[in-house]
């Protein structure tokens, strides 16, 4: 993106996502490689001088892009999580792409009773997500990717701030967690309240196995990629496998929604 054009986005969403958004460009401009964002009801949130990350900022914070309240069937998710609470149950948001951990951060706000398991695959969107998500005792970070079966991946970044892909080989060096496996990282009674999915395509893997864990869920949030990946059909596991399971779905911004 060009300076001007981002410097100007980012004023745009001062009001919402703070000044230090537009700041980073002069200290980013000196060397800074890291910056601090305080955004307004959030607090400090940390950034690379990086574009995509004033991306998933704005996004998240400025945009509101995983707020289900703005759907009346925002009442059955909270419904079912005032549910799972009175059972002496622990509700389980599943962030599988926490990119820097601003999702992550957004749901353990809104959503305080619940348990927010974030998984992320590359290194250095870690790095930031350890710092974001450091003050919030109802967030574990894994280092991970996410998939239909447990085993191992590479991580290909494909250029400085552009999207992180996910390819499962026995050569990896990155674990894949299956959603009970992140579940289960939510300690003991446990419930599965809603699951959000990023994972720039490797969704056809993610919706190719073991889908037990839709049933028990209330809302399902999804960005898809099949725009990214022509002829490939990674949206085809996902349309099949909520077929049928009594979902309405809602759409906005990149995300589709699922929810009952």
């Amino acid at each position: 993106m060009r300076p001007l054009k981002a410097l100007w986005k980012d004023l745009k969403a001062a009001r919402k996502v703070g000044l230090g958004l537009a700041l980073r460009h002069p200290s980013g401009w000196l060397g800074q490689r890291v910056h601090c964002v305080r955004v307004p009801d959030v607090g400090p949130m940390w950034a690379r001088f990086q574009d995509s990350d004033a991306s998933v900022l704005r996004q998240v914070f400025a945009g509101r892009s995983y707020d289900l309240a703005r759907f009346p069937q925002h009442a059955r998710v909270r419904a079912a999580m005032e549910r799972i609470v009175a059972a002496g149950k622990r509700p389980v948001i599943v962030d599988a792409g926490a990119n820097i951990g601003a999702s992550a951060v957004w749901f353990a706000l809104r959503y305080p009773e619940a348990m927010v398991v974030a998984v992320e695959p590359d290194p250095s969107n870690l790095e930031i997500a350890r710092r974001n998500v450091a003050r919030f005792a109802n967030i574990v970070l894994a280092p991970a990717a996410i998939g239909g079966q447990s085993g191992l991946a590479n991580v290909v970044t494909q250029g400085s701030g552009e999207a992180t892909r996910t390819e499962r080989g026995s050569g990896g060096e990155t674990p894949i967690l299956t959603i009970a496996d992140a579940k289960a990282l939510a300690g003991p009674g446990a419930e599965l309240l809603a699951v959000k999915v990023d994972i720039e395509g490797f969704e056809a893997d993610l919706f190719a196995h073991n889908l037990e864990w839709i049933d028990e869920i209330s809302a399902l949030m999804i960005e898809l990629h099949d725009w990214m990946l022509p002829g490939q059909h990674s949206s085809g596991p996902l349309q099949r496998a909520v077929l049928d399971r009594g979902f309405e779905m809602l759409v906005r911004g990149e995300s589709v929604f699922f929810v009952r």
